[in-house]
């Protein structure tokens, strides 16, 4: 059964905003994210919770956040979901070093960081057809998005991103027939893509 996200616990909302304190703090020198410190919340917290809450993902599925950079939406998914397993992906090392930071600080049980590529990731068998969504945040182009994800991505398995709504519209529009996949987009910046196949242009 899909699990609706309920508003973060006070401690859930203090937690978020220590990450996003040292995601300020970092941003000075690893330029980690455009968005001021004063909006952050509405920017990272708001659209990273509006993406899990279109997600409606069962409890215990494992998830991967693609090119998670600062973790957004990765590691606020983490906080306020821990039954869900999270694989940070980012193949920037110095980003991975403050996603490791940052998780240990908060003592996120349920993440694990993978600082490799995403094709590695999706051509190792550890990985390879083992997660049942990928969420990510405007890391690429909604197009090599699905050609990231698919790899990595059981079959039923969906990527889940934030992107600008006309990209999203636009790559529906390109995805529509591929026998391959189902993609939708079920808000104006979120697109959606489940894997139903193997064949086809996004695997």
């Amino acid at each position: 059964m899909a699990t609706k996200v309920p508003d973060p616990t006070p401690e859930q909302r203090r937690a978020i905003d220590r990450h996003l304190d040292e995601l300020d703090l970092w941003n000075r020198r690893l330029n980690l994210t455009a968005v001021r410190r004063e909006v952050a919340w509405e920017r990272h917290v708001v659209e990273s919770l509006a993406l899990l809450d279109a997600a409606g993902l069962r409890e215990g599925v494992r998830c991967a956040d693609l090119g998670s950079g600062g973790g957004i939406p990765g590691v606020i998914v983490a906080i306020v979901r821990p039954d869900l397993a999270v694989t940070l992906i980012e193949s920037d090392q110095r980003k991975a070093g403050f996603l490791v930071h940052v998780s240990g600080l908060l003592g996120l049980g349920n993440v694990t960081v993978a600082a490799r590529r995403a094709e590695e990731m999706g051509a190792d068998p550890a990985h390879r057809g083992r997660y049942d969504a990928v969420l990510s945040r405007a890391a690429a182009p909604p197009p090599l998005l699905c050609v990231l994800s698919m790899p990595l991505l059981t079959t039923g398995g969906t990527l889940w991103a934030l992107v600008a709504a006309a990209d999203a519209a636009a790559a529906v529009g390109v995805l529509e027939g591929d026998p391959a996949v189902r993609a939708e987009r079920p808000a104006p910046g979120i697109f959606a893509v489940q894997k139903i196949g193997d064949a086809g242009s996004a695997g």
